[in-house]
């Protein structure tokens, strides 16, 4: 399958990834309050944490270990079952670790019913296989799966999710997205290989993997454990203000990341292939992809904070404004993060690479959120975040050869920043015009920059993705 058609299903997948808590998080938190919100949360985050652990990089290294393999049926086979038996190993063991600390912390204890259910994706970890469909290119089953599972979930948030104290019902459907997807995946499995231990050789996995793992260790710190901390550190109210400022910020990320989990099976075979005018052209399309939107996402956060708050979390979670424009650049910062590590520092085996700035990045994060978590909350957390993240960017960069850094369009920085200057006047001017209105605002200052961003990237600059997708549209409206 193409490039245009795996992304085409992979940014229906992402789309859906968007749009699933918009409908959703609005509604939850009105429903549950910060407090509700927050209490879930730090529950569903401390077991991601460990079914992050007993994933053991697989997520990251199977996408590459199965991209090399999947044109022979028998290694494809091989290879899927050796990674399995990895992953059922591990969890055994850290499902072991988290119940040991459930049941020895009393203020986890009191709640273990909930703990429970949420440990429950620890356990089905094993089944959890989408690096095999990414690294065999199966973007199609992922997309239609999603859709599915999200269709269900949705029933169960509004069915069973009715008042402030149904936070363990809201857990349940936290739950059901992983569960879900995890099940399904394992069915898709076995119509692409056949599961046989006959002269399975786990131990050469160990290796490449433990270099990932450790990265993996340290990234979630800052990105799963943050909630956790926040909790332990301060309040249930706290995570939940952060939560939503949070899934604000990060809303957006998965369009910006689809465009990478796409290239990484074609990164790999040009990297083995020493394609380095393959790899140019890939690296090339995905950063322009990367900045052309992200820098306006991002811009509009910022300057849309106050109205995003109040239309997605409700006047409750008001407190979470500063959070939110602290936190507004993620998308920028991840989405270059995610690009360089996936595309261009893990095909070409620099795994040790990630992990040393990652460690950087954990310690930073760490003694941020020590010092000012317990004095400052969410903001603390939020300033935390954005500083790690940034920090861990600019730390790959560092690694990656310096041939491929001078290669990439860095012009397309400048244009796009000269392309959201207009924003500034155009919000202030709505936010004056309309106060009291944060839909109108919010709805009016998406189309109004938005048009006028792409029309100065299109008409000034010449911008050839915008020129391609205009041509894509013109094609499909009035024929090719």
């Amino acid at each position: 399958m193409s490039i245009k058609k795996n992304y085409g299903f992979n940014l229906l997948n992402s789309l859906l990834n968007i749009v699933f808590p918009i409908v959703t998080f609005p509604y939850a938190a009105r429903v549950l309050s910060p407090e509700g919100i927050g209490e879930a949360q730090f529950i569903f985050s401390l077991a991601q944490y460990f079914a992050i652990l007993a994933a053991f990089g697989i997520p990251i290294y199977g996408v590459k270990a199965i991209a090399e393999v999947k044109h022979n049926k028998e290694l494809l086979s091989k290879v899927t079952t050796e990674l399995l038996v990895i992953l059922s190993m591990l969890v055994a063991v850290v499902l072991g670790v988290y119940s040991l600390v459930i049941i020895n912390i009393p203020d986890l204890n009191a709640n273990w019913p909930a703990h429970a259910i949420a440990g429950s994706i620890i356990f089905l970890t094993v089944f959890n296989v989408d690096w095999f469909f990414s690294g065999t290119e199966q973007f199609k089953i992922l997309a239609l799966r999603s859709a599915l599972v999200k269709g269900l979930s949705l029933i169960i948030l509004f069915t069973f999710v009715k008042t402030q104290q149904d936070t363990l019902e809201y857990l349940f459907f936290l739950v059901f997205l992983y569960i879900g997807n995890y099940l399904l995946n394992f069915l898709f499995l076995f119509r692409s290989i056949k599961i046989s231990f006959a002269k399975i050789e786990v131990s050469r996995h160990f290796k490449p993997l433990l270099p990932i793992f450790a990265m993996i260790v340290a990234t979630t710190i800052y990105t799963t454990l943050d909630t956790v901390m926040l909790g332990f550190l301060n309040d249930e109210k706290e995570v939940g203000f952060y939560t939503s400022a949070v899934k604000l910020a990060k809303v957006s990320i998965p369009v910006l990341t689809s465009m990478g989990v796409v290239m990484i099976p074609r990164a790999t075979k040009y990297a083995q292939e020493k394609n380095m005018a393959g790899q140019l052209s890939l690296y090339g399309k995905s950063f322009s992809f990367l900045v052309l939107l992200a820098i306006p996402m991002s811009f509009g956060i910022f300057l849309l904070n106050k109205e995003a708050i109040l239309i997605f979390s409700g006047p409750l979670f008001l407190e979470a404004v500063s959070d939110v424009r602290i936190l507004a650049f993620l998308p920028l910062l991840i989405g270059l993060g995610h690009l360089i590590s996936f595309q261009i520092l893990i095909p070409h085996n620099k795994n040790r690479s990630i992990f040393y700035a990652t460690l950087i990045g954990m310690f930073v994060f760490l003694i941020l959120s020590i010092t000012l978590i317990p004095s400052m909350g969410s903001t603390g957390a939020a300033i935390a975040n954005t500083a790690t993240e940034l920090i861990v960017t600019v730390g790959y960069c560092i690694f990656v050869p310096s041939h491929i850094l001078k290669a990439l369009p860095w012009k397309a920085i400048y244009k796009a920043l000269v392309s959201v200057v207009l924003f500034i006047p155009i919000v202030f001017s709505l936010q004056e015009l309309l106060e009291g209105n944060p839909i109108l605002i919010f709805s009016l200052s998406i189309i109004t920059c938005g048009t006028s961003y792409f029309l100065i990237q299109h008409l000034l600059f010449k911008e050839e993705l915008v020129k391609e997708v205009m041509i894509t549209m013109k094609q499909k409206i009035y024929g090719s």
